[in-house]
């Protein structure tokens, strides 16, 4: 099999633009000569990896698993060109991470004290981004490792997990000069509402429970700490990860709401793929183990 490096550095761009005129444009290729490359390759693997009825274009299930073969392989390729030339050392160090966006401003930073003492001086390149996007980043091949949520897909092969921590999503409001919260939940009177998008994680969990108490949505995101600035802002109730407000808990800025049986329990993870990741990578994921020790 003759695959030649150009294809698959065609491909991986392909795969993340998803648009062949764009991906053509950036790989400083026409679009026809672009497309011969792509049609090369999947000629080359036997399989079809684009699927040119969708617009945008997508991936192929094989296409989904060959994005994975073909970063892999431009890794290792990489790796391998860096420790013979001591070239492209920064670009080979580079580790990706998709993220849930509160998990990135809270957990990312404790962890990158760490890296600074290994070897392979890893670069984190990381994307904050909503959970159920960062899950297909990392199912498509287009992120080393996912900071998300429990997923019960992700814990199963062939995937790795580490439990990264426990929380707890909580009802909480401003409070006012007196140190009283702003809002409380009756059975005559509906609270304004600062929701989670309902497709989003945090929106599903609190989903479960909304009927349990009188809610008037008045605004929605999947964004953590955007809703946390309307929180202090006073606008309404919001329920936030306890990570994102200890400061606002322990100073008075807000107050936990309503019953203890509204306090959502939440489990975080870090997912990889089975398969080796580059010196950089595992030493990611080293730090990751030793985050959970302490």
């Amino acid at each position: 099999m003759n695959i030649e490096s150009k294809w698959l550095e065609d491909f991986l761009v392909l795969a993340e633009v998803r648009n062949f005129s764009l991906a053509a444009e950036k790989r400083n290729v026409t679009q026809p000569a672009f497309s011969r490359r792509i049609k090369a390759l999947e000629h080359t693997v036997g399989a079809e990896l684009i699927d040119r009825s969708k617009t945008p274009v997508a991936l192929t299930p094989s296409g989904r698993l060959f994005r994975i073969t073909a970063r892999t392989l431009m890794n290792q390729m990489m790796d391998g060109i860096g420790q013979l030339s001591d070239l492209s050392k920064l670009g080979g160090n580079i580790v990706r991470v998709a993220a849930a966006h509160s998990l990135a401003t809270s957990l990312v930073p404790s962890v990158q004290s760490k890296l600074l003492a290994g070897k392979h001086n890893p670069l984190l390149s990381v994307e904050a981004i909503d959970v159920d996007q960062a899950i297909e980043e990392l199912q498509e091949g287009g992120c080393d490792l996912l900071l998300a949520f429990d997923d019960e897909l992700l814990r199963l092969p062939p995937y790795q997990s580490l439990q990264i921590g426990e929380a707890e999503l909580l009802p909480v409001c401003a409070c006012d000069n007196e140190g009283n919260p702003l809002y409380c939940f009756t059975n005559r009177q509906e609270v304004p509402w600062l929701a989670y998008s309902p497709s989003s994680y945090m929106g599903r969990q609190v989903e479960a429970i909304r009927d349990q108490v009188r809610l008037k949505p008045i605004f929605s995101s999947s964004m953590t700490d955007l809703l946390k600035i309307l929180v202090l802002q006073g606008l309404g109730v919001a329920w936030l990860p306890d990570y994102a407000i200890r400061e606002e808990l322990k100073t008075g800025k807000v107050a936990i709401v309503g019953d203890t049986h509204l306090r959502l329990p939440i489990t975080y993870y870090a997912y990889r793929y089975q398969a080796r990741l580059h010196p950089a990578g595992e030493q990611v994921w080293r730090a990751l183990r030793e985050h959970i020790a302490e």
